[in-house]
């Protein structure tokens, strides 16, 4: 069992096991956008927005995103950092996520009821909503745990100085941000300090778990989570 907990925590499966998000999410907007609609997560207009400024043309940037994880597959492997890959350990990477998933909705239960933690408060159909919750789990998790918090962890360590008082502060400052980043955009949801405060109490959640179970089980629990709150 500690085979598992050490391999499915480490970059190699967090990679292959983002391919069926990355892949569905995208299958899914594509079925549901209309010639005058789209819908697509915030975190994944945020990436691709920022691709776009190196002239990466809109209808290529998912294959440079599918590229760039396969990519970075044989280079984890080069480097000698690659577990053997188990099919078995990807059943229980999803079992596993599956049941925080299930904890966190009763955790986060007897504070609010039909609060969208994802989607902005956007009532769409069920395909459309599979998708931002897809989303949800990929690129809110990439953007906000493996990019903004260690951003903000290496950039307060030079302010705060001590390890303790920086991973505080960059904790609670990239769940703030999370929280807010349901208020904005086309889609966004109203500003309630109720809201507010459950989806920085969810924020909290997610970067305990991506600290202690990595990237992979934090973002497959994110996608389930709201899959349940919105279906």
């Amino acid at each position: 069992m500690s085979e598992y907990f050490r391999h499915s925590s480490t970059t190699y499966y967090s990679l292959i096991a983002s391919l069926p998000l990355l892949l569905g999410y995208e299958i899914l907007v594509t079925l549901t956008q209309s010639p005058f609609w789209g819908v697509r997560n915030a975190a994944d207009v945020w990436i691709r927005t920022f691709m776009m400024a190196f002239d990466i043309r809109p209808q290529y940037i998912f294959f440079v995103m599918i590229l760039i994880v396969i990519g970075m597959i044989p280079v984890i492997k080069v480097k000698g950092s690659a577990p053997p890959l188990k099919g078995s350990i990807f059943l229980v990477m999803f079992l596993e996520a599956l049941a925080y998933s299930m904890v966190l909705g009763i955790v986060l239960h007897f504070m609010v009821r039909l609060v969208l933690l994802s989607a902005g408060g956007f009532a769409g159909n069920a395909l459309q909503n599979i998708a931002l919750s897809l989303g949800a789990g990929l690129f809110e998790e990439f953007f906000f745990r493996v990019l903004l918090l260690n951003v903000l962890f290496w950039g307060l360590k030079f302010i705060l100085r001590t390890t303790l008082l920086t991973g505080l502060v960059a904790i609670l400052t990239a769940s703030l941000l999370f929280s807010l980043s349901h208020y904005i955009g086309n889609m966004a949801d109203t500003f309630q300090w109720y809201s507010f405060i459950f989806r920085w109490f969810a924020g909290l959640l997610f970067t305990l778990l991506y600290f202690f179970r990595g990237f992979a089980i934090t973002a497959y629990t994110h996608a389930l989570y709201d899959i349940q709150v919105l279906l």
